[in-house]
């Protein structure tokens, strides 16, 4: 009877002890998007400096970076700039995404641009415009203008445009887009916005 007694009340601790584990029965994920609050940004300054200073400054920069130089017109102070082809988590800001597949326990805990680089084949595309202008024999103004362009693709083994999705915003902006098919836990929507990386570089070069 003691030892009935006994393996009873090992059994019942044992039993309030474990741990139980829920076995997930679906995909499931969790998004968090980017700050918008922050997105706040200047596109014109003016600076110290003629327009000759100004015009080498930013193109001997430019030559030697990230950018690509798409087409140039010094007589109207016009710059076309292009970039975004690596290091895309540089220039735009995506939030963050975590997911685990049920049916192979493959789990995922990241930035949303690395998930969609190797998930979504994801391409940035990012055209900048910069004008300079000439304000008197010591100083200019230069303005910045981008175009972003974040697209994505549902990678299913084959090509379908009608799966595309992208997201358009400019320097200093962001869009929210609703995607598809979004998995289980997380909200409908995603997030895209400019870092400023880009622009920045070229203003901290010319103060």
């Amino acid at each position: 009877m003691k030892k009935f007694l006994l393996s009873l009340v090992m059994t019942i601790l044992l039993s309030s002890c474990a741990v139980k584990v829920e076995k997930i029965t679906e995909n499931v994920g969790k998004y968090v998007p980017p700050n918008i609050d922050d997105t706040n940004f200047k596109n014109s300054v003016i600076i110290n400096k003629n327009f000759d200073e100004t015009w080498t400054s930013v193109i001997d920069f430019v030559s030697d970076s990230f950018f690509k130089i798409e087409n140039l017109e010094k007589d109207s102070g016009l710059l076309t700039l292009s970039f975004g082809s690596k290091e895309v988590e540089n220039f735009i800001d995506c939030g963050d995404f975590e997911y685990t597949l049920f049916f192979t326990g493959e789990e995922f805990k990241g930035s949303y641009i690395d998930y969609a680089k190797k998930g979504l084949m994801a391409v940035l595309e990012a055209k900048m415009s910069i004008s300079i202008r000439n304000i008197d024999r010591k100083s200019s103004k230069i303005s910045i203008n981008t175009n972003y362009r974040f697209s994505t693709q549902h990678a299913l083994g084959y090509y379908d445009p009608e799966l595309n999705q992208t997201y358009s915003f400019v320097s200093g902006g962001y869009q929210t887009i609703d995607v598809i098919n979004p998995i289980s836990g997380s909200i409908p929507t995603r997030t895209c916005k400019s870092t400023n990386f880009a622009e920045n570089a070229i203003l901290n070069v010319i103060k």
